[in-house]
């Protein structure tokens, strides 16, 4: 089975120990994500994951993967990306983020009960993160 060149540009596998390669097709997914091309953001992102799933960017790239989905108001794909933050590397700085931007898309969707229950455990599994205070302020609004 031939390899297809990825949406960001580097081919499937030639390059998959070059950590300058590696480095750089996450800097291009997140290019496109900057200049609002969420669709092309998003393909790069999902394939810079399957591609190098225990690199040190990986975790952040499943986030920003998350985020162009939700940019695309595509809150279900949005959950189902950061879901796979918060389980697959919860030790990582996007957790945090990642479940508060669960809570955000389960709000949207109109599931308030689930997203209060999003932000009490964000708050419980990461007290003193940023998202931990974003998740008690929207705590006490409801």
């Amino acid at each position: 089975q031939a390899t297809a060149p990825a949406a960001d540009g580097t081919e499937g596998s030639p390059a998959a120990g070059d950590p300058a390669q590696i480095t750089q097709a996450y800097d291009a997914a997140l290019e496109n994500f900057k200049a609002a091309k969420y669709k092309e953001a998003a393909t790069a992102f999902a394939g810079f994951v399957e591609r190098h799933p225990e690199h040190a960017l990986a975790a952040n790239a499943q986030y920003w993967l998350g985020i162009s989905w939700y940019a695309q108001r595509n809150c279900a794909k949005a959950i189902e990306a950061q879901t796979l933050v918060t389980t697959k590397y919860p030790t990582s700085d996007k957790a945090p983020d990642a479940w508060l931007s669960i809570a955000t898309c389960q709000q949207e969707m109109g599931n308030g009960k689930a997203a209060r229950r999003t932000l009490e455990t964000l708050v419980e599994k990461y007290p003193p993160s940023p998202a931990a205070g974003k998740a008690r302020e929207r705590l006490k609004k409801k």
